[in-house]
């Protein structure tokens, strides 16, 4: 990377470690700050920079719902409150700028609407039951899409079209046709022009699966599910800016760079084995398994959900490396390892780059993942307070260490 560090990291730390991962190494195998070698972790500098979330009942960020957030290119947020049905625009002082949407069925207003796609300028692609509302960047009301299917989708690809690896035809005698002939999970590319969905790739799955009908939607909007296979290789995708997409489906440590064309454009791997499920390990998944049910049942949404009970829960022989993958703004791939008892979230997270070089680890105790990542290190975190009351939290990465030495400008 021919850049001055003193240059790029208030704006991106992390591009950093492009340079400096395998400096004095040679970029040898097996060599410190590769992917080959073991861990070489990083201690994050942060700044706080604002939270919203209100106890008070007739403040604007009294949240019901906070169902996902999203920053724009001018470092703005925007908040999605599925509960109110609206999306809440807060500037870079945590103040509020605008409200989008709102309840109702006429044009401009949400219903039932299950995710907020915001894009890089502004503008929203609002998932509904079985339509799409577009939104322009300002918050006006541009069209609707009817669809006939319902799509489980929270991204799209940079021209518009959506990213989708649940997706359920309204019509049962079509439904059998949304799916591959072939062994596997299809990603659909579905268009809002009006043409037909396509799939883009099919991700491998474990073979020999414990229940073919383990989704599935009727006409009363009930949704039942079975227990399934406890580490069943999970399915984790972004979308890099040029839209490509990062993928990851293996029990092993391998990220495939999926092109528009679906083809695999390259491959980051890390020599990290899984781990053997033994009874403590089970006994952490039920438990995780009783608490998500949990949740589910008390879930405001405009479906209705069954579930079996945890004594119907299999399990793999072995628990996969991979628990996330999030690509952020500068299209650095976060990659979060699973924990000691199995847990998708519990482990270290590394960064690694579409080109494969490694930039390094976060202790899994240390700073997570966030549920956004903005311009100039925004980060912002969906987070709950001492009062149990929804939260939005957004910080800065300012500089990070490595090896004890500290890397800022």
């Amino acid at each position: 990377m021919a850049a001055n560090p003193k240059q790029l990291v208030v704006f991106a730390p992390l591009a950093l470690f492009g340079a400096c991962g395998d400096a004095g190494q040679g970029g040898a195998t097996g060599a410190r700050g590769t992917l080959e070698g073991p861990d070489v972790m990083l201690d994050p500098l942060t700044e706080e920079v604002f939270t919203v979330g209100s106890v008070v009942g007739d403040a604007w960020d009294t949240f019901g719902s906070v169902s996902s957030v999203a920053f724009d290119r001018e470092g703005n947020l925007h908040i999605f409150d599925s509960q109110a049905e609206h999306i809440l625009v807060v500037g870079r002082d945590g103040s509020l700028l605008r409200t989008v949407g709102g309840q109702g069925e006429g044009p401009g207003e949400f219903s039932n609407a299950s995710s907020a796609i915001v894009a890089r300028d502004g503008s929203y692609t609002v998932l509904g039951f079985s339509q799409v509302d577009l939104f322009d960047p300002g918050g006006t009301f541009v069209r609707r899409v009817q669809m006939d299917a319902i799509l489980f989708s929270g991204m799209a690809l940079p021209d518009g079209r959506l990213v989708a690896s649940s997706f359920v035809s309204m019509d049962p005698s079509s439904r059998a046709a949304s799916s591959p002939e072939e062994e596997g999970r299809p990603i659909h590319l579905i268009p809002l022009d009006g043409t037909e969905p396509e799939i883009l790739y099919t991700a491998w799955i474990l073979p020999e699966d414990t229940d073919d009908d383990a989704f599935d939607v009727d006409e009363s909007r009930t949704i039942r599910m079975s227990a399934g296979r406890a580490f069943e290789p999970g399915l984790y995708y972004d979308v890099l800016t040029d839209g490509r997409l990062a993928l990851a489906d293996s029990i092993g440590y391998r990220v495939k760079l999926i092109g528009l064309d679906g083809s695999v454009t390259g491959v980051v791997e890390r020599p990290i084995a899984p781990l053997a499920v033994d009874e403590a390990i089970m006994e952490a998944e039920r438990e995780r398994y009783r608490e998500a049910t949990a949740q589910l049942q008390n879930l405001q949404s405009s479906f209705q959900v069954e579930r079996e009970g945890v004594e119907e829960l299999d399990f793999a022989d072995e628990v996969p490396v991979i628990g996330d993958v999030e690509v952020d703004w500068e299209d650095r791939i976060w990659v979060t390892r699973r924990g000691a008892d199995g847990n998708r979230d519990g482990g270290p997270t590394d960064i690694v780059t579409p080109d494969g070089r490694y930039i390094g680890t976060l202790a899994a105790d240390g700073l997570q993942t966030p549920a956004a990542f903005g311009p100039d290190g925004l980060l912002a975190y969906i987070e709950r307070d001492e009062l149990d009351v929804p939260t939005v939290r957004v910080i800065r990465l300012v500089s990070v260490e490595l090896e004890g030495v500290e890397l800022k400008g």
